[in-house]
């Protein structure tokens, strides 16, 4: 209890900092357009969040993560058990996973532009970036089992079933729940990254390139925070999740 009182303590502290750094730069360079105070940006983001305009690009940017990172998951289990249980699949697995994680995220964009209509566009950058991750992170944890539990389980002839249950699933976790939140952060970065380049009809990405377009600075920072708190929210529910295991 102590120790979770000094940590939020030490955040707000830190918090302010930031905040008083901030309104110092923003009133020694004295132009909004380059850096505007920190409580323009916040009065904005309260605007924002007040309005259903808002709301609907936020649940649209959500909706895309959570649809791209939802495929990577999947996929990203079926996969990193099998390359955690075959050297062979291994083998075969990681030159493409290699080359997405090597390939620049702007390339990525670019060519799902072309392939792929605007909406599709950050759903498909969203499972491309978390997919290697979570893959990685399972075949981490699938190798981490401990042969003795497994010989043991053989010995006594447990099922499949058994032993992914009561012995590779629990030595997973961990390592599920770290590529999780991994693939979660970077999930947010790059809807928002496909959502500026492939500019849908509705979007947080797309609200940032026309606050861009219209150098409309304080509107930048305020969608901008708005992802942060997102991205945020979403970290919390994780560690919740961890919490209540």
């Amino acid at each position: 209890m102590k120790s979770e009182s000094k940590r939020i303590t030490t955040t707000i502290l830190s918090l302010a900092l930031y905040l008083g750094l901030w309104k110092i730069l923003s009133v020694v360079i004295g132009r909004s357009i380059i850096l505007p105070p920190p409580e323009e940006v916040l009065l904005q983001t309260l605007r924002f969040l007040s309005g259903r305009e808002a709301w609907g690009k936020i649940l649209s940017t959500t909706l895309r993560g959570l649809g791209g990172f939802s495929i990577s998951l999947i996929l990203g289990v079926l996969t990193g058990l099998a390359a955690g249980k075959s050297p062979v699949f291994r083998w075969f697995s990681n030159p493409f996973l290699i080359s997405i994680r090597s390939i620049p995220v702007l390339s990525l964009i670019l060519l799902a532009v072309i392939w792929f209509p605007t909406e599709l566009v950050p759903v498909f950058i969203c499972f491309l970036i978390a997919y290697p991750v979570i893959t990685s992170a399972v075949a981490a944890g699938v190798a981490a089992v401990d042969r003795d539990l497994l010989e043991m389980a053989a010995v006594y002839r447990k099922s499949r079933r058994s032993v992914l249950l009561e012995i590779t699933l629990p030595s997973l976790y961990p390592y599920l729940l770290n590529g999780v939140s991994t693939g979660l952060g970077l999930t947010w970065k790059s809807v928002v990254a496909a959502e500026v380049l492939s500019m849908p009809a509705s979007g947080l990405g797309t609200a940032m390139q026309t606050a861009q377009l219209q150098l409309d600075t304080a509107h930048l920072f305020s969608w901008t925070l708005i992802v942060v708190l997102l991205a945020s929210v979403s970290e919390a529910l994780l560690r919740l999740l961890e919490r209540k295991r």
